[in-house]
């Protein structure tokens, strides 16, 4: 135990928080903090805090906090032992084995399945770069793709084989059970299993931590599926990740927008070309969870969709998405029917960014080409009948109001009835749950006592709490507080140095902890030089508060032992008294 909370420690000493945060979150100074957009809810305004001193986050709009591991493990889902191992990565901690009455526990699923894929990932890379992936390599080149791009993205081959990647997993003695869990072999009817990807060049998808958590194929020939990808599995769920993440993310953040494209190959030919700050939806139509990914880093959009009419439906339901979450979006679509990498094949990269460079809103090319191109009464009515539900969406007023009056001056409807009709639209849609104004569910049920006071006096002042005498944690009363000053006492007497992160780490996820975090993030209340007289203050108070009730409860005491004529009870009852009047009066003269 002693050696993993050394670890701990290390690890924290080396890991900076804001470093490790800022690569999920844009950070900006702000006083003593570093602040942003959170991560954990949706917001324009930002309330996510960062302090770098005290090693810990907090958000004040749903109250979220902690230090840097309660910030992978929530972000990324990961167990503590997983978020232990990343930062152990980052910061080369070298951990140690565990110990032999550990050394039978098994690791988790999750942690099974990352290593499962991290050896998959390198055999089908292996495979690209031996003799049998040479028409495949030829493939890659014919699409564009150079060496270093498939170096970058670790793309790699499943062999034509129904057994290759299923017998390199037996040699290695990994059980075929938890490999099927991964979703890379696949178990037949007879019980045997296969492999799901061959003949196919394949690319690893990562999370934003950089695990693999899944793989996409890509068929070289006439195979069909064109496309396939891994099943869902605890470490991978559909809708929730995007191609090329982890590696667009520092483009993004510094350009401010990102690139949202269809496929693999358009990624990677965006990438070749030098357009870094590309993204693609795996599969599947684009989700709020893919805004919610995003959101980390940009609000700001610019996605390419093709102009057949795949991509024009495509549009619109991104549309749909992009006003509701309040992205401003912006649209490329290609012409001449071509993907993204087809065009940089035949334009150039030159051309693309200037594509990019003069995209038009999304908003915009939306009525110019899709509500405005009809032609005629009846389709001119049924792009009304569209137009309707779609405008209602739209939370902004301002931005409501824009799009109506844009609307009915391309169809040329009366404004004020298009009003009418999307104020219906809008009474019959589900209303908007109010957001909390902060994360405290209940504040008023935490207590505002004095011994309140002086877990915040210890907050802002820690280096004070050394020199308390440990007895006064015994006068707390609060049933919500005593536990904390039971830890006070604990820290006093062992001789240790208080670390708000783990004291924190200790308390588990409640109000209290919420109250604790807001008040280490906020500038302090108190001023710095009467520090010793603030806490000399709250000790008397809490005192004082302690024997008030001490002498109630003796009274209370007193008058039943006199009914019950119980003279020896009355008689230690007012020696105690006796006593607590004694030190009251030796609180009150100082």
């Amino acid at each position: 135990m002693r050696d993993s909370r050394s670890e701990i420690e290390t690890i924290k000493s080396r890991a900076g928080i804001v470093d490790i945060i800022s690569e999920y979150v844009v950070l900006k100074k702000a006083g003593r903090n570093f602040v942003g957009l959170c991560p954990f809810h949706k917001e324009k305004t930002p309330s996510f805090s960062v302090n770098a001193e005290k090693q810990i986050f907090y958000c004040f709009g749903c109250g979220a906090g902690g230090d840097v591991f309660e910030f992978l493990i929530k972000i990324n889902n990961m167990s503590f032992p997983e978020a232990m191992n990343h930062l152990a990565e980052k910061t080369g901690v070298v951990l140690r084995e565990k110990r032999s009455g550990q050394a039978g526990e098994e690791k988790t699923l999750r942690e099974e399945i990352k290593k499962i894929n991290h050896l998959a990932e390198k055999y089908f890379a292996d495979n690209l770069l031996s003799n049998s992936g040479k028409s495949a390599r030829e493939y890659l080149r014919k699409r564009g793709i150079n060496d270093s791009t498939v170096k970058e993205f670790h793309l790699g081959l499943a062999l034509n084989s129904w057994r290759h990647l299923r017998d390199f997993f037996e040699q290695k003695k990994i059980p075929l059970q938890m490999v099927e869990k991964s979703g890379l072999i696949i178990r037949s009817e007879k019980g045997d299993f296969y492999d799901r990807f061959r003949s196919r060049v394949i690319f690893p998808i990562e999370n934003i931590a950089g695990d693999v958590i899944a793989f996409g194929g890509r068929a070289s020939g006439d195979e069909k599926p064109k496309y396939l990808n891994s099943p869902e599995s605890p470490i991978y769920t559909k809708g929730k990740n995007l191609y090329g993440f982890n590696r667009s993310r520092d483009e993004i953040r510094r350009k401010g927008y990102a690139v949202l494209v269809e496929g693999y190959f358009d990624v990677l030919s965006l990438w070749n070309a030098g357009i870094r700050n590309a993204v693609a939806a795996l599969g599947t139509a684009l989700t709020r969870d893919h805004l919610d990914l995003l959101r980390r880093f940009t609000t700001s959009v610019i996605a390419i969709f093709d102009p057949d009419e795949g991509g024009r439906s495509a549009l619109e339901r991104s549309l749909v998405l992009f006003l509701e979450e309040k992205f401003h979006a912006r649209v490329v679509i290609l012409p001449e029917n071509l993907d993204p990498d087809d065009y940089i094949k035949k334009h150039g990269p030159e051309a693309m960014e200037k594509l990019i460079a003069d995209s038009q809103s999304m908003v915009d090319y939306y009525i110019e080409n899709v509500i405005g191109s009809k032609r005629g009464f009846e389709e001119n009515r049924d792009a009304l009948r569209e137009a309707v539900p779609f405008i209602s969406r739209i939370e902004d007023p301002v931005q409501r109001n824009l799009f109506t009056k844009r609307v009915s001056e391309k169809l040329n409807v009366d404004q004020a009835l298009l009003k009418s009709e999307i104020t219906k639209a809008s009474s019959g849609r589900r209303p908007a749950k109010l957001a909390k104004q902060n994360g405290f569910k209940n504040v008023s049920s935490l207590s505002d006592s004095v011994e309140m006071t002086m877990i915040h006096l210890i907050m802002e002042f820690p280096e004070k709490l050394s020199g308390l005498d440990s007895e006064i944690f015994d006068y707390f009363q609060d049933p919500n507080l005593k536990p904390l000053g039971k830890e006070f006492k604990r820290i006093i007497q062992d001789g240790r140095e208080f670390v708000l992160a783990d004291f924190l780490s200790g308390m588990g996820d409640n109000e209290l902890r919420k109250r604790i975090l807001s008040w280490t993030m906020s500038d302090t209340p108190f001023d710095g030089d009467m520090s010793e007289k603030l806490f000399t203050d709250t000790i008397d108070k809490i005192k004082t508060r302690w024997l008030r009730t001490k002498k109630e409860e003796y009274n209370r005491e007193l008058r039943l032992a006199e009914e019950l004529g119980d003279t020896d009870r009355c008689d230690k009852l007012l020696y105690e008294i006796t006593k607590l009047l004694e030190t009251e009066r030796k609180i009150k003269n100082g």
